[in-house]
């Protein structure tokens, strides 16, 4: 269950509590499809304004609790820009927490500092689990979030409401705007380590 917004302020205009969440922030806990015990999805914020966030998705219909995807977005509203900092910041949190892999046909693979862990423990099943890190990324709004916006881009490409709700799922790959496969393919490893 989605939890109720807790932080608010004391408005010095009209004197009345008001609550501290972005408009993206409202609209990402007012989607059904984005409940966290509807989708398995947890959100956690990395500053005061709400505008730096880690999606987490530990659970999926495909896979129940086998994998974990985790993936941080910058968000920017009134068609913000990064700083040149601050595209510095985003690229390396990329190369950090991305753990792409080789496909079979030797595919470039994004830039990331050296190969990620496949697998992490988790403390709250207490067990090892596969682990997709999909990198850092940077979500842009015309507006004050996806309501209230006539353009919407991801990572400098325009994108729908509805593909901004299939990459907050992981259902669509954050890097190339495509369909993601969320089975597992090699169960086998999941035996050789003991999971």
């Amino acid at each position: 269950m989605t939890r109720p917004f807790y932080q608010t302020y004391h408005c010095q205009h009209c004197g009345k509590e008001t609550t501290m969440e972005s408009a993206f922030s409202r609209w990402v806990r007012g989607k059904p499809e984005l409940h966290s015990s509807r989708a398995g999805i947890s959100v956690v914020d990395l500053d005061l304004t709400g505008e730096k966030k880690i999606f987490h998705r530990f659970k999926t219909p495909e896979t129940g609790r086998d994998i974990f995807y985790l993936m941080c977005v910058e968000v920017k509203i009134h068609d913000g820009i990064l700083s040149d900092s601050q595209a510095d910041t985003l690229i390396t949190l990329n190369q950090l927490i991305s753990n792409r892999r080789k496909t079979p046909t030797k595919k470039k693979i994004y830039a990331q500092i050296m190969p990620a862990p496949n697998f992490i423990f988790s403390w709250m099943l207490g067990r090892r689990v596969r682990f997709r890190a999909m990198g850092a990324h940077l979500l842009q709004f015309s507006g004050q979030g996806p309501e209230d916006s006539e353009k919407i881009k991801w990572d400098h490409h325009e994108i729908s409401i509805g593909q901004l709700v299939g990459l907050l799922l992981f259902k669509i790959d954050p890097h190339t705007l495509r369909p993601m496969d969320l089975r597992v393919h090699h169960r086998k490893d999941l035996k050789i380590i003991g999971l």
